[in-house]
């Protein structure tokens, strides 16, 4: 017997343009710091007009999640959309976002749903009708002061702190996935509540010290993902804040790895002058949420390249050993100042990587490398062109190789005139051991500005 298709349509007028309203619900990205409900969205896959989602969203108080199907139709102002595959006690779910334009400039949304419910049964029916009652509100009053704060201060805002750690990208995963024993390992955190239900679903409770010796208490639900990022949204915030949402990240570089916080912010306005002062300003506000998020987040990261540091064995180098790094350093630099592109090439191994951030895809391979150097474009007729390193810092990895961080500079000289900086960078390195010197296995140059 075919299950009975249930139907709901929720709508709401909003002063706002109707392009501006429908790019809000078409940034599925966005979707956390815009509607309540949501807590995380992946593109799986995404062509011309058709998206495929996975989304995390809260329903009647329980974390759920799916695959859903959209098609978007921009230039009708509308997105249809169909679960793939549903969470009990949902058996199918679709529906369509459309927007219509008003006179004045005005906008009207309306959220249509379709459902079918697991068995027909009518506490399924019941509590799916609540969800959707509930979440649907909840979105569309949402989208209604998104839309309405869109280019102010109250607009979300977002913004990044990261912590370069010379050991594998994979302990400082564990660190920050295992947040249970944060309040052990970081001094700003008084107590930590973790509970994981479902698998890679966290819900987080934490009490989190300030510098004036107070404690506030936040809530969140994180989501564990494959590839070791961990997204959250806070459930429960701080007074100042009427959103916050983040991503953990950590990124693999030749030296070791990259930790990322991001955070995205929406400033609860209504808060700003009880919390900060009466002649405190929007801006303040985002000022001091910096700060204090962008603070606890340093030291969070600090302490798990600590904790990655210390379990991977890393140790600097001996004195003599770092003395014979210099010399390599002194000699692969003066080769390439006197344009010895091959000799230059020949400092690195047989299947040797150079890569830039300027780069599309790295250089690999000893020969790709030199015919990369010869095929630069030359200096200008009377323009000397310098390559100066910085004093390299230098760690031995359990592995055998030594890795190495420096910044270099690029300075370009013409016959007559000053020196000028053409490049600034920051450069990591593994090298191994050849005889009593070095090759380079892999060279990353980031460009200061890009």
């Amino acid at each position: 017997m075919a299950h009975e298709v249930h139907t709901t349509e929720h709508t709401i007028t909003v002063a706002a343009a109707p392009e501006a309203v429908f790019g809000l619900v078409e940034r599925a990205q966005d979707w956390p710091h815009v509607f309540p409900p949501s807590l995380h969205v992946e593109y799986l896959e995404r062509s011309g007009e058709e998206e495929r989602l996975r989304i995390w969203a809260t329903a009647n108080g329980e974390v759920k999640s799916w695959t859903s199907r959209r098609t978007l139709d921009r230039a009708g102002l509308r997105i249809r959309f169909r679960q793939e595959v549903s969470q009990d006690p949902v058996a199918a779910m679709g529906g369509e976002w459309i927007v219509e334009a008003l006179p004045g400039g005005a906008s009207r949304v309306r959220l249509l749903h379709d459902f079918r419910a697991v068995d027909d049964l009518e506490r399924n029916v019941s509590w799916i009708l609540e969800a959707i009652e509930r979440n649907s509100g909840a979105e569309l009053a949402a989208l209604e002061s998104a839309a309405l704060r869109t280019g102010t201060d109250e607009a979300p805002y977002t913004f990044e702190d990261s912590v370069r750690i010379d050991a594998p990208a994979q302990d400082v995963r564990d660190f920050l996935h295992d947040a249970g024993q944060w309040q052990e390992r970081l001094p700003h955190v008084a107590r930590v509540l973790l509970k994981e239900d479902t698998p890679d679903v966290q819900h987080l409770e934490m009490d989190t010290r300030t510098p004036d010796g107070s404690t506030h208490t936040t809530a969140s639900v994180r989501i564990c993902l494959p590839d070791g990022r961990i997204a959250y949204k806070q459930l429960q915030t701080p007074a100042l804040m009427s959103v916050h949402t983040g991503e953990w990240s950590v990124r693999e570089i030749p030296s070791g790895c990259v930790a990322v916080s991001r955070h995205t912010v929406v400033v609860n306005a209504a808060a700003v002058t009880k919390v900060l002062g009466a002649s405190a300003t929007t801006a303040d506000a985002r000022t001091f949420i910096r700060d204090a998020l962008g603070g606890n987040s340093t030291i969070t990261m600090r302490h798990a390249k600590e904790y990655a540091e210390e379990r991977a064995g890393t140790e600097p180098v001996a004195p003599a050993e770092y003395a014979s790094v210099q010399r390599f350093y002194a000699g692969q630099m003066r080769l390439l100042d006197e344009g010895e592109g091959d000799a230059w090439a020949d400092t690195f191994t047989e299947d040797g990587t150079f890569d830039q951030s300027s780069f599309a895809e790295p250089v690999r391979g000893r020969a790709a490398i030199a015919a990369a150097v010869r095929g630069r474009p030359a200096a200008p007729a009377g323009t000397v062109r310098r390559h100066w390193l910085g004093l390299p810092a230098a760690w031995r990895f359990p592995d055998g190789s030594v890795r190495t961080a420096y910044d270099a500079l690029v300075v370009s000289t013409a016959a007559g005139a000053a020196p000028v900086i053409r490049l600034s960078t920051s450069c990591q390195d593994v090298l191994v051991a050849d005889g009593d010197g070095w090759l380079v296995s892999h060279r990353y140059v980031g460009h200061d500005g890009q």
